[in-house]
């Protein structure tokens, strides 16, 4: 059921990023590291071997969108307001 909620926020805090500036970027970024902790119940498959008790699954994927826009959205508000347009 945390997973379930954390997973949400993770999606509703991406789709607010943009509109929220700083505090969106902050948000997504720290709602995207507690779905690492969190979503346990809800792992696939993995995908990519690390070690024999570490690997990348289907779950972790959302963590890494939602960092990699994050710090794309972070990188767009660092930019001059004549390029933002």
């Amino acid at each position: 059921m945390v997973a379930a909620v954390v997973l949400v926020g993770l999606v509703l805090s991406a789709g607010l990023s943009r509109a929220l500036r700083w505090g969106g970027v902050a948000l997504l970024a720290a709602v995207s590291v507690l779905w690492l902790v969190v979503n346990g119940p809800m792992e696939g498959p993995v995908l990519l071997v690390f070690s024999t008790d570490r690997g990348l699954t289907g779950a972790d994927l959302a963590s890494v969108a939602g960092l990699g826009l994050a710090v794309a959205q972070a990188v767009r508000l660092r930019r001059p307001e004549a390029v933002r347009r």
